[in-house]
């Protein structure tokens, strides 16, 4: 399987949302390392990864264009 690992580039707490009282939560946006966040609420922990899999191509792509 192909590496998809991006330097400065890790999905917080691998795409797991918790409350201000440190409990798991079910909805929420995702978090990348490098400051991106995704626009919509996300119900779950497979969305987030994809979100950040997605996200993680585009940076890539962006910087094979330069």
């Amino acid at each position: 399987m192909k590496s998809n690992r991006l330097a400065g580039h890790t999905l917080r707490n691998e795409g797991r949302v918790y409350d201000l009282r440190g409990q798991r939560a079910c909805c929420g946006p995702a978090f990348c390392s490098c400051g991106a966040q995704s626009d919509d609420v996300m119900h779950t922990v497979s969305a987030r990864q994809r979100w950040h899999r997605e996200h993680k191509a585009a940076v890539k792509a962006a910087s094979a264009s330069r």
